[in-house]
């Protein structure tokens, strides 16, 4: 006789060995999350601020990021003759991370500026996480590069 299937016994063991699995895997991902929101948190300021270089650029006008420490969020805005534009809504940090400091140059220590010939205002941001891990972001005043230092 040819049955198929699974007895009940089976599958109770391979239930009680995905459970053990996953009770060993939880606590490890309580662990990296920190750093993974970080360094997510930190791609994301540092490609709002190469866009701001790269509009600015191609659009032969004054771009900045707009940083509010005390809400965590940032927003990319346009100089344009009536003043300052949102070029965007706020965007806020990842869940644990905070701007530990952001200080730039150019007369809005809050404010990353990029010009239309590649400068900027050059200076830094600093976020940190929850446990204290801290990625800081640079940006040249001579050409605007914008950078993540290794740690």
């Amino acid at each position: 006789m040819n049955k198929k299937g699974v007895t009940l016994v089976e599958l109770i063991v391979v239930l009680v060995i995905i459970g053990i699995a996953a009770a060993l895997t939880i606590p490890g991902i309580g662990r990296w999350l920190p750093g993974y929101r970080l360094r997510g948190a930190t791609r994301d300021v540092v490609s709002i601020m190469r866009m701001a270089q790269a509009k600015a650029v191609s659009g032969n006008m004054e771009y900045r990021v707009n940083f509010d420490v005390a809400q965590g969020s940032y927003i990319l805005q346009c100089q344009t003759t009536a003043g300052l534009v949102n070029d965007g809504d706020w965007q806020k940090l990842r869940s644990g991370v905070q701007f530990k400091e952001v200080n730039f140059g150019g007369g809005d220590p809050n404010a990353a500026i990029f010009n239309a010939n590649s400068t900027s205002s050059g200076g830094n941001v600093t976020l940190r996480n929850t446990k204290g891990t801290e990625k800081r972001i640079s940006l040249s005043s001579t050409t605007g590069r914008v950078q993540v230092p290794a740690n």
